[in-house]
């Protein structure tokens, strides 16, 4: 008998819950939301979110670009010290360094480019059609997913956001297999030209006047060598290893 004192006491609240609501005249859509009813997004909003998401990715992307920058600015310091001081080996290990990161920058902000396309490209379509299904597949927004989900920085959530467009008929289903590596092999010519670029560009005459310094005495070396510069080359090395890691982590 207590139960079924319950029972109707539960359904006469609910009851007098639900007229309430019509009866301070809510969105009906609040009475299908609390019965697990709920409207369906819109079209437009599903791009929307999609937008809203590739956006993320190249705010994420922006970030590491400033990082590397930050990074290499702490190089070339390094790289002027070192020519200073007639080390012409640490001056080229640092330049390569320099080297590689650059690439990446450039790889980076070409990904920005293929997001921002795809973007473009489901503004334009969703806003002249009447459902996502009936949008017409586009060649190039494929291309620009499949750059996409072969880089490192971006693969696992472009291959996610790749699989909501192909089910959602925004883009035809992609043959990754036959998709090249983004990611070029570097030619030791090209890039021992490159390194030379950054030393010309970084020390200018200094390395000119680094044989001079080399011949300098042992007293001399032993003299330059002080905890201040100890402190900076410990610091300068734990700038590289920072980039290396950050360059390893996009090549992965």
């Amino acid at each position: 008998l207590q139960a079924r004192i319950v029972a109707e006491d539960s359904s006469a609240y609910c009851l007098l819950f639900c007229r309430k609501i019509f009866a301070e005249r809510k969105p009906f859509c609040f009475a299908m939301n609390l019965f697990g009813l709920s409207k369906p997004r819109s079209d437009k909003d599903y791009v929307r979110d999609l937008c809203r998401r590739m956006n993320q990715e190249a705010r994420q992307i922006d970030r590491q670009i400033h990082a590397i920058q930050r990074q290499e600015a702490k190089v070339k310091q390094a790289i002027k010290a070192s020519a200073a001081r007639g080390e012409m080996d640490a001056c080229k290990v640092l330049a390569k360094e320099i080297v590689q990161s650059r690439k990446a920058v450039a790889r980076m902000y070409q990904t920005k480019a293929h997001i921002s396309s795809i973007s473009l490209y489901m503004k334009n379509q969703a806003s002249s059609a009447t459902m996502v299904n009936s949008v017409q597949r586009s060649t190039e927004a494929v291309k620009s997913m499949q750059y996409l989900v072969n880089l490192p920085e971006c693969a696992a959530s472009m291959r996610e956001l790749s699989r909501e467009m192909t089910k959602a008929g925004i883009i035809e289903e992609m043959i990754e297999e036959t998709v090249e590596s983004v990611l070029p092999e570097i030619d030791e010519d090209e890039l021992q030209e490159e390194v030379d670029k950054v030393l010309n560009e970084v020390v200018a005459g200094t390395l000119s006047r680094a044989p001079a310094a080399a011949s300098h005495s042992l007293e001399s070396k032993q003299a330059a060598t002080t905890a201040e510069n100890d402190k900076e080359a410990a610091q300068v090395e734990a700038d590289l290893e920072a980039m290396r890691a950050r360059l390893e982590a996009l090549r992965e």
